[in-house]
């Protein structure tokens, strides 16, 4: 009889150790059928802070970056204490031994002027001071404030020293890593070892004996030993208990399991518990960038990554509609991380993306592959198709929408604030990739869904756009922190953090940009020193995504308000960037927005309508240089002058011969007015400005002959300098030549 009961106690634990992994350690509920929830069981295993003997002292801990008595306060227990770090630190804490650790707790303070978001934080450990295990990247949309924040992982560690590198001016005020005495190491008194799990069950209902069962298994699932007792749970009270494993031959990944059955066999807690050894690796997850309704760039070598436990088997499978499938294997290092290139495919197709580790499985469905373009910058960008009331009349007709060879990742407004370093996977909240439809391009960047419109059109090619871009965001805030380049050092890049550098590993077709507003108005950069900042954002993309990607940028359109530095900023950048290949300015001198004035006008509004004209501009660019296209790209674009008696001779890089862009191309209401009672005179070139050594401009009469434009005034006898479309709205910036596009602002004169 004995006999069999044994039997049948090993049989359950068989059985339980191939369920599903229940939460590591969370209390876990059972609530008896019938009754209310107050009479329950939980489970759990005790987690304690862990400090060195003697406490957290100065001696125990090695600072980089800032002072031991400010990283003092991330120990001092005192929540209220922030320490402040003018540069990015690390802090070293030494435990004098080896601990079993659990989890993190660390708390983030409110968010000042003083004290930026947490993101980008990143904790460590190690066993010797040497080698650091990565353990958890803090990361996400917005920065809890005033609170405790917890991080778990997928079992215990045993290390001695614990690191955290912390971005300047963290608001991360105390850190608690976490221990636990429920697993142990002893020696037993016949000198064998043995393992002692210590767990606690409470119980807030009446009494109840139950049967635990226990079993340790390796990480193929090999059972490698079992036990079962019985336990009695009192009511309302804490009911302490033991579980040895006697002599185990311990080996990384090993899983102690524990399943507690009722008097009628049934679980009396609702899932399996799970203590993992493998050093606190991360919980298995794929990056965030991948999701169902996906757009992978083609022609390019496809690369999956994410988390697992350490020493995972990661299975990745990609199976398209035929029943065709590529599969690839990784392993995960102390890092948790796993990477693996699945080959190069072709555009077009439909396809499976199911990725697998750790038990558990992730499945993407209905993905494509086609060109993927990331679009970047400020409000301009991010201007929704709803907005303005030309783009919106192109919503009514759903059937012109829809379009599954179009698809969209639209960032939305979610973590706007940006990220303190870098961080893993963007601020998407559970955004994911669509297909083109009303409500899905409703809230799309304007510009960037015309951009794609125009080439899934022109090329029957599959489109998909990243929308990335936040409103009124400077440039400083999108170039990784402390890039230099000539004038121009990032100081900020919290932008870069979580929108760009979470993306660097997915393979892309180029990039779209319309930014600048913001350093007009707030940073007041000069010509030069906007021209660096682009050409070091441009460059050190580059760097990441291939030297000679298509880039390309707007120039601002005209506005109440003198953007003329900017302007001329990015015209430099056509020059100034390390590789001229498959780059291109988009000039929009010529764009008014709303004919009629005021809201989506460029004379009054910021953000003007006519956001197909952009994204129809940005399109020649990536036909003309990606799909070997005949288009027009550009209207003329000043080159050289020579200065010849009273005359300034401008030559310029042009289609055919220079010419006057008719009124209706350029005039609002207002200007067409001004034509009409003759301020503006439409039939001559205008908005030209010449100055001699003293730098003062005056108006210029242009005449244009082949590809130069001849200058004079009777206010300045010796020309040195000339510039067009300059200064507040620009009345009649009327320069073309034959492809009918405007020509660039620019001036001639040195502004450094």
């Amino acid at each position: 009889m004995l006999k069999k009961r044994c039997m049948i106690i090993f049989l359950a634990v068989l059985s339980f150790f191939v369920l599903t992994i229940g939460q590591t350690y969370a209390k876990t509920e059972y609530v008896l059928p019938g009754e209310v929830l107050s009479r329950r069981l939980s489970i759990y295993m005790n987690n304690e802070k862990v400090e060195p003997v003697g406490g957290i002292v100065e001696g125990k801990i090695n600072v980089v970056g800032g002072t031991k008595e400010e990283a003092l306060k991330l120990y001092d227990e005192n929540v209220s204490s922030v320490p402040y770090f003018e540069e990015d630190t690390s802090v070293v804490l030494d435990m004098g031994v080896n601990i079993i650790f659990s989890k993190i707790r660390y708390y983030t303070d409110k968010i000042t002027e003083s004290n930026n978001n947490s993101f980008g934080t990143r904790f460590y450990a190690s066993k010797d001071n040497k080698t650091f295990t990565e353990l958890t990247v803090v990361q996400g949309t917005k920065q809890e404030e005033n609170c405790w924040n917890e991080v778990e992982f997928s079992g215990l560690g045993e290390f001695r020293f614990f690191r955290v590198d912390l971005p300047a001016k963290s608001n991360i005020s105390e850190i608690e890593w976490m221990g636990t005495s429920g697993y142990s190491k002893i020696k037993q008194q016949d000198g064998k070892s043995a393992v002692k799990l210590s767990l606690c069950g409470y119980n807030e209902g009446k009494d109840l004996t139950a049967t635990v069962l226990a079993c340790v298994i390796n990480k193929n699932g090999v059972l490698k030993q079992g036990k079962a007792l019985k336990q009695t749970f009192t009511a309302k009270g804490e009911t302490e208990f033991e579980l040895l494993f006697e002599n185990p031959v311990e080996e990384d990944g090993d899983k102690y399991r524990v399943v507690v059955l009722d008097k009628n066999g049934s679980m009396a807690i609702p899932s399996v518990l799970n203590f993992r050894l493998n050093d606190a690796s991360s919980e298995f997850s794929v990056a965030s960038v991948f999701s169902d309704n996906m757009m992978l760039q083609a022609e390019q070598p496809l690369t999956v990554w994410g988390k697992a436990p350490k020493n995972s088997n990661v299975e990745v499978i990609l199976k398209n509609s035929l029943g065709g499938e590529i599969v690839k294997y990784a392993k995960t290092g102390v890092n948790s991380n796993w990477e693996v290139n699945l080959g190069t495919f072709s555009a077009g197709g439909k396809y499976e993306l199911t990725v697998k580790a750790d038990g558990k499985s992730t499945i993407y469905k209905n993905i494509t592959f086609g060109d993927v373009w990331l679009c970047t910058g400020q409000s301009n960008m991010d201007y929704y198709m709803m907005s303005g009331d030309d783009s919106a009349a192109d919503l009514k007709k759903a059937a012109d929408v829809k379009n599954s060879n179009i698809r969209i990742y639209n960032l939305w407004n979610k973590g706007t604030d940006g990220a303190a370093a870098p961080v893993d996977n963007p601020p998407n909240d559970g955004v994911i990739w669509r297909e083109a439809d009303t409500d899905t391009v409703a809230y799309c960047s304007a510009v960037g869904y015309y951009f794609a419109r125009k080439l899934q059109a022109e090329t029957n090619n599959p489109i998909g756009i990243i929308n990335v871009a936040v409103g009124d965001t400077e440039i400083n805030r999108w170039v990784k922190k402390g890039y230099t380049n000539g004038k121009f050092t990032s100081t900020d890049g919290n932008l870069y953090n979580n929108r760009i550098y979470p993306f660097e590993r997915l393979k892309i077709k180029g990039i779209i940009l319309y930014q600048g507003e913001a350093d007009q108005y707030r940073t007041h950069m000069t010509a030069l020193e906007y021209s660096d900042a682009l050409t070091g954002l441009i460059d050190s993309y580059r760097s990441k995504w291939g030297r000679d990607l298509p880039f390309y940028w707007a120039q601002l359109t005209r506005y109440k308000v003198d953007e003329s530095l900017v302007r001329q900023g990015q015209f430099l950048t056509l020059d100034t960037v390390a590789v001229k290949k498959n780059t291109g300015m988009v000039v929009l001198t010529d764009v008014f927005g709303n004919y009629e004035g005021k809201t989506g006008s460029c004379r009054e509004d910021i953000h003007p309508w006519n956001k197909k004209i952009v994204g129809e501009r940005f399109a020649a660019y990536a036909l003309r240089d990606c799909y070997g296209a005949d288009v027009c790209v550009s209207g003329p674009m000043y080159e050289s002058s020579q200065q010849s008696d009273n005359k300034l001779i401008l030559s310029f890089n042009c289609t055919g011969s220079l010419r006057i862009m008719p009124k209706d191309s350029y005039a609002d209401r207002i200007t067409s007015q001004k034509i009409k009672d003759g301020a503006i005179n439409a039939n001559k070139i205008m908005e030209f400005e010449i100055a001699g050594q003293d730098g003062i401009f005056y108006d210029a009469d242009a005449k244009a002959e082949g590809n130069k434009v001849i200058l004079t005034s009777k206010s300045v006898s010796k020309p040195i300098y000339a510039r067009y479309a300059w200064g507040e709205y620009p009345e009649a910036p009327n320069l073309t030549d034959d492809t009918g596009l405007p020509a660039a602002a620019f001036t001639t004169e040195n502004l450094d």
